[in-house]
Parts: structure tokens; C-alpha cells; sequence
């Protein structure tokens, strides 16, 4: 079983623990439209994704979506693992078949405290992803939802966007359901908006993927509104 991500992540232990690391850590893998996790349950592992796409989200009282963002492999969730008697903060699920790491919070206290840098590293990489959703709740916050929706989709192009003749592909499939629960507003909304955007040429459909043909004239619609 290829494992590079995984892999990559061991790489910031001392050398001579990763051998021993990796036979602490399980594979799992789960369908489309599984559960990893839910919300508010015991936080028992954090874990890493190999393949596949997992999406974060909060289901809230009323029964609406709001998805936190997606986690592509190398990325890491479940961070309430990192204290003791936590619980996890949103839910896992798989977009499309993926594969996981996990690894149980015993053992990764274990391997924290046999290496202090790599201590560290996972300090940095919570902070990063707080720092992430910081970053998004400004974006949303009190705007006009075609502000929201630019801001999201600029986000995503910085992150995972792949150059093509078309413009800027998001590389994960991306459906007027998933931006309607990225910036919080309606599918009918966001119906709408994804529209004007269309026909004004700024975004396209390449497949099961949104395409920013023009990122100058986003960044314009943008700034304009």
C-alpha cells in the first residue's frame, strides 16, 4: 500500500523513531458519503489522508449544512485529538473513496514527547489551520453573499488550483450544494450568483470541476462589490 503522504508526515520525527511511528498507525478506508467521524464525538484519533477528498462540516439545528472546507491528502484532521478528553468540533466525511491514517491519542502523546520538534510541528500545523478558518470567517462575515462566494473561490484557486488552458481548475468537484455551505446562503442563492459569473466568463465548467477562467476579473468582482 502506497503511503505518501503518511510518509511525509513521519519525515518531521527524529529518524530513528519513524519506523516504530508507522507501525503505530492504522488504514482505513471509507465510501463515498461516509462518516469518519461526528460531531461532539469523543476526539479518540487524529488522522492524515492518503487518497480522496474529506469534507468538514456542522450540521446546524435547523437541519442547514455549513461546510468548514475539504482536506485533500497530506492534510490533517481531528485535531481534538491533540488534548486529552476532547471531543471532535465538527464531522468527517468522505466526498468521494478515500484512505485515512489514524492514530490514537496515547500514541501520539508517546511520539510528542520522545521528540520535542516534532511537538512542535503539530503545534504549528493546528495553528495554520486556525489561522485557515480566521481567515475564512473574515472573508464571510457580514458580506453581501457575491462577495462571500469570490472570496471562497479565490481561496480555493490559491490552494488547490491547477493550471490548465481553460484558466485555474479547483481540483475537487465542486457543486452549487458545496458553495452554498462554504459561505453559508442558500443553493438557490448561490444558483444565482454562479450564473452572473458564467455568463460574464470570469468562471466555467470543466466535467464535475469549477474553472476560474479570468482570477484578475474575480479578484475585480471582488474588490467591487
Amino acid at each position: 500500500m502506497e503511503e505518501g503522504a503518511l510518509q511525509e508526515f513521519l519525515n518531521h520525527l527524529e529518524e530513528g523513531l519513524r519506523e516504530e511511528a508507522r507501525d503505530l498507525f492504522q488504514a482505513e478506508k471509507y465510501d463515498r458519503e461516509q462518516y469518519i467521524f461526528i460531531d461532539q464525538d469523543e476526539a479518540t484519533h487524529l488522522y492524515v489522508v492518503e487518497e480522496g477528498v474529506v469534507e468538514a462540516n456542522i450540521v446546524h439545528g435547523d437541519g442547514r449544512l455549513y461546510i468548514l472546507g475539504f482536506l485533500h491528502p497530506g492534510d490533517l484532521f481531528g485535531e481534538g485529538a491533540l488534548y486529552e478528553e476532547g471531543v471532535y468540533s465538527y464531522s468527517a466525511v468522505a466526498r468521494d473513496d478515500s484512505r485515512v491514517w489514524r492514530v490514537s491519542w496515547d500514541d501520539l502523546q508517546w511520539l510528542a514527547s520522545r521528540d520535542p520538534l516534532f511537538a512542535l510541528y503539530l503545534t504549528r500545523r493546528v495553528v495554520m489551520k486556525l489561522d485557515q478558518s480566521y481567515y475564512k470567517e473574515r472573508c464571510i462575515a457580514g458580506e453581501r453573499v457575491e462577495r462571500r462566494i469570490a472570496c471562497i473561490l479565490l481561496r480555493m484557486v490559491d490552494e488547490i488550483g491547477i493550471s490548465d488552458k481553460c484558466g485555474l481548475v479547483i481540483d475537487t468537484p465542486l457543486t452549487n450544494r458545496d458553495i452554498a455551505g462554504l459561505v453559508g446562503s442558500t443553493e438557490e442563492t448561490v444558483s444565482r450568483v454562479m450564473s452572473r459569473l458564467k455568463k460574464q466568463e470570469v468562471v466555467a465548467t470543466e466535467g464535475k470541476f469549477l474553472v476560474v477562467k479570468d482570477k484578475r476579473a474575480l479578484l475585480a468582482y471582488f474588490d467591487g462589490l
